[in-house]
């Protein structure tokens, strides 16, 4: 491409300069220094790209003008030349945004800085969805109820599900004290849910701390704010004095902030060297380092989930990768991706994203995130799910007999070891008959038990069902035990 055409672009979309480097859920800030506008060539020759955009612009100012004195309404250049500029960065992805007015990137900045009013939750635009993330710690939507992975299709009535989750995110927001009712589609339930929710001014405090047993220390971070590193320094300090040997770090539903603070986390635990890449066009562009200054001498586990992205993900990326730390829960959210909030000379703004972010180890988190070294599922069984199990329990018939029965045998003892095959999860018809496919879950049953698996009856096997029955609805009713920080406190003992 030409430095003509590159001017010319270059005057369409009036860059002049950077804010900020934001990357979260939304974005988070990566660098203040002024843009570099780099143009990549295209196909073609560059006279011609200079043709067609010629071109194309002309024809472009042709259509305005045409639509200025022919359309039904009243509409002026300004209007068509916004709905242009959005009309840009609608075919990029659904983290790049034109800001046409500054109330409107300040609402954003302001909630990446750590205080907004609105509901508490961070949003995501996922295959055309806007996907709740997580809800933020003791905020209107977290006392709620919505959770991870909620789908947002409503808000005070208006069908949003063709909106961008900026979009969404203004329409949330507003003045302390006044209510607004939000419909989510949830996986597993029919219809839409609504809470309505009163919204408060949210002023997060990101990081807290607390000793555990046998000198091991925990610290939640619930976002990556401005002063989020600093913050987890006096705490890590803190725990130190108490006499912490280990750590748990817990990313839980941490959508994200601030990538340098979140570096700058990484950098105290880690021995030297990379932190994070960031990639655009298939070429690593930058990286952050890590200098070799930090504690590496503290066993350290890290619990993440499907609600930790961003930034989380950057320092779970990097402590995992250079051995720092172990990682332990599920696979988390996977937004990889980099935005740079920048002004533009025509009073707009836009947040465009600019970098995929990549594991020390070059590893992609956009789309994939991260897989834990010890994936553990937390209960989520609840009261309700209890009683029922208890009351399906409940009607069990009893095994008294002394037979074992066999393949082909039925009575009372083969019907209530049906039923509870069932309970378990195996593949029963509940008959009353010792048929093939109950001869299989026996042998099945009797094999994960770890006694001789040859598909009959006998009392230690009747004895086993019955355990693990008991067993089952132990779990559920332990459905508020945190499994995943309870694996983690036994790793970093391990360490």
């Amino acid at each position: 491409m030409s430095h003509n055409t590159a001017r010319k672009i270059a005057k369409i979309i009036a860059v002049l300069t950077a804010i900020a480097m934001i990357v979260t859920s939304f974005s988070f800030m990566l660098f203040a220094a002024a843009p570099t506008v780099v143009y990549a060539e295209t196909s073609g020759s560059s006279a011609a790209q200079e043709a067609y955009v010629d071109a194309e612009l002309e024809f472009m100012k042709e259509l305005m003008e045409d639509i200025r004195y022919n359309y039904k309404d009243e509409i002026t250049y300004e209007q068509m030349v916004d709905g242009a500029f959005k009309g840009i960065f609608d075919s990029l992805d659904p983290h790049s945004v034109y800001y046409s007015t500054n109330e409107e990137k300040e609402d954003f900045v302001n909630s990446v800085d750590g205080r907004f009013s609105g509901i508490g939750v961070s949003l995501d635009s996922s295959s055309g969805q806007c996907v709740v993330i997580a809800p933020i710690a003791g905020t209107p939507a977290d006392r709620a109820g919505i959770l991870p992975g909620d789908i947002v299709v409503d808000i005070d009535g208006t069908d949003v599900t063709s909106f961008q989750s900026d979009k969404i995110v203004s329409m949330l927001r507003g003045e302390a004290g006044t209510e607004v009712t939000v419909g989510v589609r949830r996986s597993g339930h029919s219809g839409i849910i609504k809470f309505v929710l009163v919204r408060e001014v949210i002023v997060l405090s990101s990081v807290s701390g607390k000793m555990l047993e046998d000198g091991i220390g925990y610290i939640k971070i619930d976002s990556f704010d401005s002063d989020t590193d600093r913050e987890f320094t006096a705490e890590k300090l803190k725990l130190i004095k108490q006499g912490m040997k280990r750590l748990v770090i817990d990313l839980r539903n941490n959508p994200g902030g601030y990538i340098g603070v979140a570096a700058d986390i990484a950098n105290q635990l880690m021995p030297a060297g990379p932190i994070v890449h960031f990639e655009q066009q298939g070429d690593i562009k930058d990286s952050i380092e890590a200098s070799g200054a930090g504690i590496t001498y503290l066993s350290v586990a890290v619990l993440i989930n499907e609600g930790s992205a961003s930034s989380s993900e950057i320092l779970a990326g990097a402590l995992q990768d250079s051995g720092a730390a172990v990682l332990v829960g599920t696979q988390s959210y996977g937004k990889g991706t980099a935005q740079r909030v920048v002004s533009l000379k025509n009073g707009a703004s836009m947040k465009l994203s600019e970098y995929y972010f990549l594991t020390p180890d070059k590893n992609v988190i956009d789309k994939i995130g991260l897989t834990p070294d010890y994936v553990v599922e937390n209960a989520t069984g609840g009261d309700e799910e209890l009683k029922a199990m208890i009351e399906e329990t409940e009607n069990f018939a009893p095994m008294p007999e002394p037979d074992k029965p066999k393949a082909g045998d039925m009575g009372l003892n083969v019907f209530g070891a049906q039923q509870r095959l069932e309970f378990l999860g195996y593949e029963v018809q509940v008959t009353g008959t010792m048929d093939t496919g109950t001869v299989s879950a026996v042998r099945l049953f009797q094999k994960g038990s770890g006694l001789y698996a040859y598909g009959v009856l006998d009392v230690t096997t009747r004895g086993a069902l019955v355990k693990a029955v008991a067993e089952r609805i132990g779990d559920a009713a332990r459905s508020d035990a945190d499994l995943q920080l309870e694996k983690a406190i036994e790793v970093v003992k391990l360490n």
